[in-house]
């Protein structure tokens, strides 16, 4: 270190210091150098010393009757142990003033006092006559003790007390002196015969010339020399890092960048990645959805720093060596990146873990321990205020650029877009309990294809358990063209389609499509369509395996993510799973094959294993709030009629078998009950009975019917019946019915 390296350093610390500090150090100083001096120049005469019956006039302290007074008193009831507390006083100074902060300081200067009393019992014991003051050379208090020590453990066992309360002194006062002394008499005894003669610690710096900085350098070099030697020689027990005044840990903060993902350009309509109108379609416009918080980075910056901050300060409590030296805050988290010192473990971050969380306030923190390409450890933690995720934000950035079916599934845990190809899969498993963001990020997903994707290129599925079973496939047709999936099917041209067909039927070209749109299964409950069948679990398997080549996905959902429900089979052919906050460990540990998402925060806060790695990865979901949604679903309705698939949607007779055989067609009244059900919004038994006129028996059969078609829920006790559709769409039903009927005939 070059000098003007020290001056600057030194003017640095007088420069930063507060004006309270400077006066606390000049005070100390001032008391510690009186105090001292009284003691040098104490003279037994001097009043108010009991020794002398005539005092001094005038008085030889050289800090007058003061001085001669706390003199007096100091070595009448301490004794010589007194200097040890001047020792610790002139410590402290010297530390404040060098910018080093002294943790503990109550419990160091209870170690001073411990140690100044041994001294004093010392001395009673060993050297008795010797003192400036006869009847207590040694000091009132320390005889006392000796005293009654010596009539229990006599002579040597006082000692031994005596010297054992010495050693915990001073290991409670300055334990970095007391665990060096080991090393420092090996090594006087390694340097025994050694042609170099020992060293000694240096209290000082030599004096620099004004002529130049010869002698500085000299004795630097030198210093590094024996510094370097002894590395060599205690290599083997590497010295810990050095702890951080809380001042040095915030200047340390402050430097670290801190990694935040800016907010996204304002996007226009023209912006998504979607192709060209189709046929007079209008897409729904972004103005329908919510613009983003642009300000969340600049609020949460100070407080992910002092976060930080307050983590390293708790590491360095728990006498774990690692060092802050990444941030990235995300919307929901900020993951923290620790160096560990060479041979610590992980394991000792993880049995801290609550404390930690404790310590920074969080109610709870999650534990990366390995991230690929990095070689730190990762500590996630809440933030004190949480981003909303917008859907508008994520749509108006490249990452859905080339994909087919685009998830904007939300933003990650350093503030990164979150978008997926479900195409790619191909399927999804989304799990959490009520409250978690499990229906949100299901909405927010739909939403997200009805502004990508044109009603030719994507069918949707909205699976009621009690109503949906799927019925065809299109391998057939694959088989025909010569193709091996729906993305070569649809880019065969007019020519090659229509070699496909019957050329000897007059509309082969109809029967044949030009393109096939992608079929998406929803199911937002999964336990209970498992619970309705024991062949559905099969069902889905097999839709799994087979029905990627043909554009057929699955997203299943479930909030009760058990074993019976969530099966091996069905979890095996779920390479992409999502799981917001589940219940316990055992529940992530099923759709995670890991935990952690039982620590989860909640709305929208979710675990994301895309297929290819077993590694969970923290974000935020996106929020699509209902009013968004509503406006969404307006334009649809006002843009074009819905378009329902007859094969899905088509009421079949219901029968019921009376016990010998015979099967009972639907009831005459059954169109004109369904009306009355939508029109009351109720399905009760009661209602037809009075609104038309009928038995209670010809009612309880027209309601079960309507169960069976799908028109109202299963039995609910004395609750009335749910009614599970509108008016609009009875009326699309009977007509598509209708039109199936007279193509029948």
């Amino acid at each position: 270190m070059a000098p003007s390296a020290v001056s600057s350093r030194r003017r640095s610390v007088l420069i930063e210091a507060t004006l309270g500090q400077r006066v606390a150090w000049i005070t100390a100083a001032a008391a510690g150098t009186f105090l001292a001096v009284s003691l040098l120049t104490f003279d037994a005469a001097d009043p108010p010393s009991h020794v002398v019956a005539v005092h001094n006039t005038p008085i030889a302290n050289l800090c007058g009757s003061v001085g001669a007074t706390i003199a007096y008193w100091t070595y009448h009831v301490i004794g010589y142990g007194a200097w040890i507390l001047l020792a610790g006083i002139a410590a402290w100074v010297v530390a404040r003033f060098r910018g080093i902060d002294l943790p503990h300081t109550g419990i160091r200067a209870l170690g001073l006092v411990i140690m100044a009393l041994s001294i004093s019992c010392m001395h009673e014991l060993l050297a008795p006559g010797v003192g400036p003051l006869p009847g207590a050379r040694a000091g009132l208090i320390a005889q006392a003790i000796v005293s009654q020590l010596t009539i229990y453990f006599s002579g040597f066992g006082t000692f031994l007390a005596v010297l054992a309360a010495l050693a915990i002194g001073l290991v409670v006062a300055a334990e970095q002196i007391a665990f060096a002394l080991p090393r420092l008499l090996v090594s006087a005894v390694r340097g025994v015969g050694r042609a170099r003669p020992p060293r000694l610690p240096s209290l000082s710096l030599p004096r620099i010339r004004a002529t130049g900085s010869a002698v500085l350098d000299e004795h630097i070099e030198e210093e590094d020399a024996w510094e370097e030697e002894e590395d060599d020689q205690w290599e083997e027990h590497p010295e810990p890092r050095r702890r951080l005044s809380p001042r040095e840990l915030r200047e340390k903060i402050a430097k670290l960048p801190v990694r935040m993902a800016s907010n996204q350009p304002t996007a226009t309509d023209e912006d998504i990645q979607r192709p060209d109108d189709f046929e007079g379609y209008e897409f729904p416009s972004l103005d329908l959805l919510a613009d983003p918080d642009t300000s969340f980075s600049d609020r949460v910056e100070e407080a992910v720093r002092t976060q930080a901050a307050a983590l390293e300060s708790a590491l360095q409590t728990f006498d774990v060596a690692a060092e802050v030296v990444g941030i990235e805050a995300g919307p929901t988290v900020t993951l923290y990146s620790l160096d560990l010192a060479p041979g610590t473990k992980v394991s000792r971050i993880n049995t801290i873990a609550s404390d930690l969380a404790r310590t920074v306030g969080a109610p709870n923190i999650r534990i990366v321990p390995n991230t690929a390409g990095r070689t730190t450890v990762g500590i996630e933690v809440p933030n004190t205020a949480r981003e909303i995720v917008c859907l508008k934000e994520l749509m108006s950035c490249e990452a859905a650029e080339g994909m087919r079916l685009p998830m904007f599934l939300g933003k990650d845990a350093s503030g990164e877009p979150l978008v997926a190809d479900l195409t790619r899969m191909p399927h999804m498993l989304v799990a959490g309990t009520t409250g978690s963001g499990k229906s949100v990020c299901i909405n927010s997903v739909i939403a997200g294809w009805m502004y990508t994707r044109r009603p030719d290129e994507l069918k949707l599925i909205l699976v009621d358990p009690k109503m949906v079973e799927l019925s065809q496939e299109r391998y057939g047709l694959f088989r025909r063209a010569g193709v091996r999936d729906i993305v070569a099917y649809n880019d065969l041209d007019d020519e090659v389609l229509a070699e496909i067909g019957d050329p000897e039927a007059e509309d082969h070209r109809d029967r044949v499509p030009s393109s096939l749109p992608y079929i998406v299964f929803i199911i937002d409950e999964l336990a209970d369509l498992m619970m309705t069948s024991k062949e559905v679990e099969q069902s889905i398997v097999r839709i799994a395996q087979k029905a990627r080549a043909v554009g057929i996905h699955l997203l299943l959902a479930t909030q009760r993510p058990e074993a019976k429900v969530v099966t091996g089979l069905i979890k095996s052919n779920m390479p992409c799973r999502v799981s917001f906050k589940v219940s316990s460990s055992m529940d992530s540990r099923i759709v995670l094959d890991t935990r952690g998402a039982e620590l989860l925060l909640g709305d929208g806060d979710m675990l994301y294993v895309s297929p290819g790695t077993t590694q969970a990865h923290r974000a935020q979901g996106t929020y699509v709030s209902p009013t968004e949604t509503r406006a969404i679903v307006g334009h649809l309705t006002e843009s074009a009629q819905p378009n329902f698939e007859r094969s899905l949607v088509e009421i079949r007779a219901a029968s019921t078998d009376d016990g010998e055989g015979e099967d009972c067609e639907r009831d005459a009244m059954f169109d004109e009950a369904v009306r009355v059900m939508i029109d009351s919004g109720r399905g009760s038994v009661s209602l037809l009975q009075r609104r038309l006129g009928v038995g209670y028996g010809r009612a309880s059969r027209l309601v079960d019917q309507m169960a069976m078609a799908g028109i109202v829920g299963d039995h609910k006790g004395s609750v009335a019946r749910e009614v599970l559709i509108t008016m609009e769409e009875w009326d699309e039903m009977t007509r598509l019915e209708d039109e199936h009927d007279e193509l029948a005939a």
